[in-house]
C-alpha cells in the first residue's frame, strides 16, 4: 500500500529527501537533487493539481446551474400544468413568447423613458437659452441707462443723478471793524448764513420693466457717524415704460452740518392693474 502526501507518494517523498530523484527509465542513474530544486518540484505538482481541481470545481458548478434551471423549469411547469397542459414543448415555447413580450414591453419602456428624458432635456435647454436672452436683453438695456447717466436701484427701476442744495440766511454784520489808515470805521455788509436744517434735492426716477407701475423711491442722508439725519420717499404712479419722470422735494434735516452719505432703494414697483 502506498502513501500519499500533497500528490506525492512516500517513496517518492523518501527519495527527494535523501536528495535523489530517479527517472522512469530504470538504466538512467540517479540524480541528486538539492533542496531547493526538490521544494519547487513540489510545489509544481501542487499547482498543477490545483489547477485540475478548479477545473474539475467550475465544470461541476456549471452542470449544477444547468440542472438547477431544468428543475426550476420542471417545478414551475408542474405548477402550471393546468393552464397550459402536459405538453413541456409547447409549455417552453410558450414561456418564451411571454418573455419577449415582457422583453418588447421593457424595451418600449426604455425607449419611452429616453424620449421624455431628451424632451425634458429639450425643454431645460430652451428654458436656458431664454433666460440667456432675456439676461442680455437686461444687460444690454442696463448699460443704456447707465450711459445716459442712470444707476440701477433694483426692480427694474432706475435713479438719475440728484443734486442738493442747502437754504442760505442773510445776516447783518453787528461788529464795526475800524482802519487806523484810513481813519474810518468800515460799514457793517450782509453776509450769508447756510441753514444746514432744510435742504432740497432734485432727480429723476425711471421705469425699466415692460409694465406701467407704481414706484416708491426711498433716499436716506446720513452723518459722519452712520446716523440717519433725514429721508425722503419718492413716489411715482403709474409710471410708464422707459420714461424718465423728474422730481424735486424739500428734506426736513436733523443737523447743524451737510450730511455725509446717502442711500437710495427701491420700497415698491407694483403693476398698474388693468382696466
Amino acid at each position: 500500500m502506498t502513501w500519499r502526501l500533497f500528490g506525492l507518494s512516500i517513496p517518492l517523498l523518501a527519495m527527494i529527501g535523501a536528495g535523489f530523484l530517479t527517472t522512469g527509465d530504470d538504466s538512467s542513474p540517479a540524480r541528486p537533487l538539492t533542496g531547493d530544486r526538490a521544494v519547487d518540484e513540489i510545489i509544481r505538482e501542487l499547482l498543477e493539481e490545483n489547477r485540475t481541481l478548479r477545473t474539475q470545481l467550475a465544470d461541476a458548478r456549471l452542470e449544477a446551474e444547468i440542472a438547477q434551471r431544468e428543475l426550476e423549469e420542471l417545478r414551475q411547469f408542474i405548477l402550471d400544468h393546468h393552464e397550459y397542459g402536459r405538453d413541456f414543448e409547447a409549455y417552453r415555447s410558450l414561456r418564451e413568447l411571454r418573455e419577449r413580450e415582457a422583453q418588447q414591453r421593457a424595451y418600449q419602456r426604455r425607449q419611452e423613458r429616453r424620449a421624455e428624458e431628451r424632451a425634458r432635456r429639450e425643454e431645460q435647454r430652451r428654458a436656458a437659452q431664454d433666460e440667456k436672452r432675456e439676461r442680455e436683453q437686461l444687460e444690454h438695456e442696463s448699460r443704456k441707462y447707465r450711459e445716459a447717466g442712470f444707476q440701477p436701484l433694483g426692480f427694474d427701476v432706475f435713479a438719475g443723478r440728484m443734486a442738493y442744495h442747502y437754504r442760505a440766511l442773510d445776516a447783518e454784520r453787528t461788529q464795526l471793524l475800524y482802519d487806523p489808515f484810513l481813519g474810518f470805521y468800515h460799514t457793517p455788509q450782509p453776509r450769508d448764513e447756510v441753514d444746514y436744517s432744510t435742504m432740497t434735492i432734485s432727480g429723476s426716477i425711471v421705469n425699466a420693466s415692460r409694465e406701467v407701475r407704481n414706484i416708491g423711491v426711498a433716499i436716506t442722508f446720513f452723518d459722519q457717524h452712520g446716523n440717519q439725519i433725514g429721508h425722503e420717499i419718492i413716489q411715482v404712479n403709474n409710471a410708464r415704460p422707459d420714461v424718465p419722470y423728474p422730481f424735486t422735494s424739500r428734506v426736513d434735516m436733523a443737523a447743524g452740518r451737510p450730511f455725509e452719505s446717502s442711500s437710495t432703494y427701491v420700497l415698491y414697483a407694483d403693476p398698474v392693474p388693468a382696466n
